[in-house]
């Protein structure tokens, strides 16, 4: 009795229990809800979870919890899926447009662009923020149909998921390619502290974003000056936009910089853009859409290339939770490029940016996009010292005259003083990046200049140094040939893995492909330069200096030859497809036509490389002959102005030097900038030394010809007008044309002496001055501008032949182009040379070199 009764006493509070149990777990849709709408999410998911275990068919749960499931970032097919049942008896017309969204994201753009379309055919309060989302979703998903067409193959390192605030710190971006960083740690006021900003590796630029009057972000750019700082420059269209453009950055070549922006025509959020710099007109090309992989229907941004160390990182909150990104590290070589698409499925399998097994391999062993550099064997040795094209010493014991050895130890020892100057400057440059006291500011300022011009200094220093140690090596070497005592280092002379540059540039060219044609002024000039040589030179810096004017030519051809390559880009074609190929669906037109494009373009690419080493490797060998005269030469001449005239081409050349040292991406257009300095430099000393010569100067080195196409600098070796290179089969009467087969016969192996020059030694009094001639007709040309740096090529190609006039006073030239022997005929030719990219064109008139005005030249006519 009384034990059945303690049993029935247990099952009652075991019911009790139960039922309290019960209502603790219980849960509704109305917490659930409630939840949700107070955000959060991971409390009202988990609840909406245990209520469709119970019902999962009711609208309103499949609408909320694909809701969470879109707005955590969460398995966005089950989202779908989720969303899809609810629209079947759609709680609100927002599900249409959440679904929009979420295709979006499932890179299924037809279906989100319909989703979106029906949103506004059906939402009846909705607000004008999420109409407007709706409009632009459409858009987007238009242009993504686009940009999925196309796609980069990018190798991914590695990728790391981190707070959104500390993403700067997985971009290990090396301090030669600039420096990223937070606002606030830079500007005290006026930038919002949390926005990125790109400081330049020479720490004069910066630049960032300002938030606008209108909402949006823009790019700005500040510049450095000697105690200050420029004001904040806002950049035109199309770089900036409507819309938030902002995470900037600029290529150490100065003239690609990426952003990103969230204006229209994207993929959807942010997206990441390239833009190019024009230094000409001073404005940015229309801004390029990267598209997949960089891009996405979520938030991309910060594309950060490292040319030196063959990466580049990019952030991208795909796939993440809000308050999370994800750093992606990729290599940045010549395999980023981009290719056609196959199918959709390709595009999501990318859009996960998968982690690359061998791309950790790459990027040890990769340099930098477009990387066409040619690098020699790097040898275990203290130092490399090119003797000549064919010699290089490596040890002190390789010299065979004591005299250079001296001087090239003195060069090591200054070499050594100005590298702890530069690392002094360096740290003294980083302390005044950070410090804002006005009276160590100046202190820092004065010691960096001190030290600048001592480095400075130095330069030129050792650069005179090497080049006597070289010329007496070379002296020497002579001496002893002529003895028959020379007896080569086995180890400097042979250099098995080295070949040298214009061997390399011309060993595979097939030359009989190729014709050249020379003018008058070409011959002209060439029979004056052989009697300076004659007159100023023994007999081996002859043969150098003709070897060298042989590479000026090759130099020519192969630029000029690169050029016709590019413009058959413009006009490819294919075969006609075949009937089998189109019954297969073989026949894939564009990728053909894309294909053979990128040949010629990479074929054209190859030859310009080639042909600019030949030129800088001509210039070097002039200066390194022509320097050393020239100094003799001023030491004893009383002409008015030699020393000057010396001391600017040195500077040219060093400028050049220091700006070509900066270069480290193929950039063709800034490279020809530098070496037509140092082609002033050299033209400078051969008017010098014609004037010796002659004993009445020759036509003003500011006077000729220039153009940023290093050929124009020949001072006529080609007819502008012309074509000067086609393929030899092409015409008979080309044979009977004018052929400088002494100077390209040097440019190949090693020809006897007598092959490269036969003329007898011609005496500073066996050279007739020149007759100068009069005229009383007036000139005109028409003023393109005043420049600072060489004009675009691509302008001056569309214009006539340009002339410039050196301004030594301001450190300008002027440019003029064409010559007219009427104010009408040069007047005609105004609006096409504005519409060439000079709109500051007009008349100018000139008489007997003088300018004149032009009301004066019209009563000359």
């Amino acid at each position: 009795m009384v034990k059945g009764l303690l049993w029935s006493v247990v099952l009652v509070l075991v019911g009790i229990g139960d039922l309290v149990f019960a209502q603790q777990t219980q849960v509704s849709a109305q917490d659930a809800l409630s939840l949700f709408n107070d955000g959060k999410y991971a409390e009202a998911k988990e609840m909406y979870e245990r209520l469709l275990e119970r019902n999962n068919r009711d609208h309103a749960l499949n609408y909320y919890y694909g809701l969470i499931l879109y707005k955590t970032n969460e398995r966005p097919d089950e989202a779908i899926r989720r969303l899809r049942l609810a629209a079947n008896r759609p709680p609100s017309p927002d599900v249409h447009f959440y679904l929009g969204k979420l295709y979006q994201r499932a890179y299924e753009f037809d279906l989100a662009k319909s989703s979106f379309e029906r949103f506004l055919n059906t939402q009846r309060s909705a607000s004008e923020d999420m109409v407007q989302a709706a409009k632009r979703g459409i858009e987007d998903s238009d242009a993504s149909n686009v940009l999925i067409n196309k796609y980069f193959d990018l190798q991914v390192i590695r990728k790391d998921t981190v707070l959104r605030h500390e993403m700067l710190n997985h971009y290990r971006l090396s301090k030669d390619a600039g420096q990223l960083m937070r606002a606030g740690d830079f500007f005290r006021v006026g930038v919002n502290p949390e926005q990125v900003i790109f400081r330049t590796e020479r720490g004069d630029e910066v630049f960032f974003p300002i938030l606008g009057s209108g909402g949006t972000y823009d790019l700005h750019k500040i510049m450095r000056l000697l105690d200050s700082w420029t004001d904040a420059e806002p950049f035109d269209t199309p770089l900036n936009s409507q819309y938030n453009d902002s995470y900037p950055f600029m290529l150490i070549d100065g003239t690609t910089l990426y952003f990103s922006s969230d204006r229209p025509g994207g993929m959807g959020g942010y997206d990441i853009y390239q833009t190019i710099f024009d230094p000409v007109t001073g404005t940015f090309s229309e801004p390029s859409n990267l598209g997949p992989p960089f891009n996405s229907p979520d938030d991309d941004f910060l594309l950060v290339p490292d040319v030196y160390e063959g990466k580049a990182w990019f952030t991208t909150n795909r796939g993440v939770g809000e308050d999370m990104v994800i750093v992606v590290e990729i290599v940045w070589d010549n395999s980023v490029v981009r290719h056609f698409t196959e199918d959709i499925n390709q595009i999501r399998s990318l859009a996960d940016l998968p982690v690359s097994e061998s791309a950790r391999v790459r990027a040890s062993s990769t340099t930098y996009a477009g990387a066409d550099v040619y690098e020699p064997e790097v040898y275990n040795s203290a130092f490399r010292f090119s003797i000549n094209d064919t010699l290089v010493y490596t040890k002190y014991d390789h010299f065979v005259s004591q005299q250079a050895l001296s001087l090239f130890q003195q060069g090591r020892e200054l070499e050594a003083k100005k590298d702890s100057l530069n690392i002094k400057m360096n740290d003294m440059r980083r302390r005044y990046a950070q410090s804002y006291n006005q009276s160590e500011l100046q202190r820092l300022i004065d010691e960096i200049i001190k030290i600048e011009r001592e480095v400075y200094g130095l330069e030129e220093e050792i650069r005179r140094i090497y080049l006597n140690a070289r010329r007496r090596e070379i002296e020497r070497i002579n001496e002893l040939k002529a003895r028959g005592e020379y007896i080569p280092s086995t180890v400097a002379a042979a250099k098995p893995a080295f070949v040298s540059v214009n061997q390399r540039a011309l060993s595979d060219l097939n030359k009989s492909d190729l014709t050249f044609y020379s003018d008058d002024e070409f011959v002209r000039r060439r029979e004056r330069l052989k009697q300076m040589y004659n007159a100023l030179f023994n007999q081996d810096q002859k043969n150098e200096l003709l070897r060298s004017d042989s590479l000026y030519v090759w130099a020519n051809i192969l630029s000029l030859e690169s050029a016709r390559l590019l413009e058959r880009t413009q006009n490819v074609t294919i075969e006609p497809v075949s009937l089998r190929d189109r019954i297969t669906g073989n026949n894939n037109i564009e990728e053909e036509i894309d294909y053979k494009v990128q040949s010629l373009r990479l074929q054209s690419r190859e030859l310009k490389m080639r042909s600019l080493e030949l030129y800088e490797l001509a210039l070097d060998q002039k200066f390194s002959i022509y320097y050393p005269k020239a100094q003799e030469i001023g030491g004893t001449s009383h002409r008015a102005g030699s020393e000057h005239m010396l001391s600017q081409a040195r500077s040219n050349f060093s400028e050049a030097e220091r700006g070509l040292e900066a270069i480290h991406s193929y950039n063709p257009e800034r490279t020809e900038r530098y070496l037509a300095l140092k082609r002033h430099g050299i033209d400078m000393m051969e008017e010098s030394f014609l004037m010796q010569l002659a004993g009445v100067p020759g036509q003003p080195v500011a006077q000729r010809e220039v153009s940023s196409r290093f050929m124009d600098f020949n001072a006529g070796a080609t007819t502008p007008s012309y074509p000067a290179i086609h393929r030899g089969s092409e015409s008979a009467e080309r044979q009977n044309r004018q052929q400088p087969s002494e100077m390209v016969a040097a440019a190949f192996g090693q020809p006897a002496e007598a092959s490269v020059v036969e003329e007898s030694f011609v005496s500073a009094e066996a050279v007739t001055p020149p007759t100068q001639q009069f005229s009383e007709r007036p000139e005109y040309r028409i003023q393109i501008g005043v420049f600072r740096n060489e004009p675009n090529a691509a302008a001056l190609a569309k214009i006539p032949p340009v002339t410039s006039e050196y301004l030594p006073d301001r450190g300008l030239s002027r440019y003029y182009s064409g010559s007219w022997r009427t104010h009408q005929e040069a007047t005609d030719q105004v609006q096409s040379i504005i519409d060439a990219g000079f709109p500051g064109a007009y008349v100018v008139a000139f008489l007997n070199g003088e300018l004149i005005t032009v009301q004066k030249a019209k009563t000359l006519e």
